[in-house]
């Protein structure tokens, strides 16, 4: 007979909403409750409903994706790698969408370990720490972190050179005359915010250009973040010839911005991005950007993360996919201009 939500509860000692605040990751939940209920369902062997049909059907394998909102980011691309790889060799994936919280992350590898018992995860998170490590280890559960560079030997990460292709992008705006170059840098994620900012102004200070920090704006990963990010670049007294974007969607809000208040791009200002999202070739003027693969990116650490779920140990600590510029309508050459 199974146990029920109700039987859960009683044994926890909490309401039936809170088992299913639990579950569901809808609402917060005292962490001492959260996890007293988790423990429960784990002594219970209760399964919601994806696990029960792998209870009955034991030849089909999970594989847990933990990420932000994907909606119309380079992260679609990504988890269509994984989901290519799992479905040739036999796994299924659940994902949890964290909205960027470390709350939500760690409810999700709670989960997936506890709860649900994943053979893997692919983390696409915030920077993954000791704390996360400490559950995943404990359950021996294998985890391949995508988008960014771990810092702990026994995970390894698939991820783009976002220091060298953001080093790559600057330079190729000085190279074509650009000195009065701004960037619009990311507020989360230490290899988007980070590791692009670095290159950025390891750009500026191998051309001899000095570095201005009134020329860096913040914004979130969206198009209505840059256009806010482009309006507070405006607002200096130093009008940049080129910006340079952490994200494709900073950069097309940069654009919108600028054409809503005269600007001509890129005849004023010359606007870069990063990721190589289809939207760039339709935008107009078409945007400039570093293309990579996020589908190999994906697809990369999953067949990684089946090594390791296989009993595979000699798995590369990192590894980067290829990543090119794509110069388009949204940059000038400033050299050709003074001809």
């Amino acid at each position: 007979m199974k146990i029920t939500l109700k039987e859960i509860a009683k044994m926890a000692g909490v309401s039936t909403s809170t088992v299913s605040r639990v579950l569901n990751n809808s609402k917060p939940v005292n962490e001492e409750i959260r996890k007293r209920v988790l423990d429960v369902l784990k002594e219970t062997n209760y399964l919601p409903f994806v696990a029960q049909n792998l209870a009955l059907q034991q030849e089909r394998l999970l594989i847990g994706v933990i990420c932000p909102q994907h909606s119309n980011t380079v992260l679609d691309d990504l988890i269509l790698g994984i989901n290519r790889v799992c479905k040739i060799y036999g796994y299924d994936t659940v994902i949890g969408l964290t909205d960027s919280t470390r709350e939500n992350e760690m409810h999700y590898i709670d989960l997936f370990s506890n709860v649900l018992s994943v053979q893997g995860i692919i983390f696409m998170g915030n920077q993954w720490d000791e704390q996360y490590t400490e559950i995943t280890r404990k359950n021996i559960i294998p985890v391949v972190l995508a988008g960014q560079i771990s810092s702990i030997p026994s995970i390894p990460s698939v991820h783009v050179d976002n220091l060298t292709a953001s080093y790559e992008a600057v330079t190729y705006l000085i190279l074509n005359g650009h000195r009065q170059i701004a960037m619009i840098r990311g507020t989360n994620g230490k290899s988007i915010r980070e590791d692009r900012f670095t290159g950025y102004k390891n750009a500026l200070a191998d051309a001899g250009i000095p570095f201005d920090e009134r020329l860096v704006a913040d914004s979130d990963f969206s198009i209505e973040g840059g256009g806010k990010a482009m309006a507070s670049l405006l607002e200096q007294n130093t009008l940049p010839t080129a910006v340079f974007c952490s994200t494709d969607s900073m950069a097309i809000g940069a654009i919108n911005y600028l054409s809503d208040n005269g600007y001509r791009v890129p005849e004023d200002i010359s606007v870069f991005g990063f990721d190589g999202l289809e939207i760039t070739k339709l935008v107009r003027p078409s945007l400039s950007t570093v293309e990579y693969s996020a589908v190999e990116i994906g697809m990369t650490a999953t067949r990684n993360l089946i090594k390791l779920c296989k009993g595979e140990e000699h798995i590369a600590p990192h590894i980067n996919v290829i990543h090119h510029l794509v110069p388009r309508e949204s940059t000038q050459s400033l050299n050709l201009v003074k001809k």
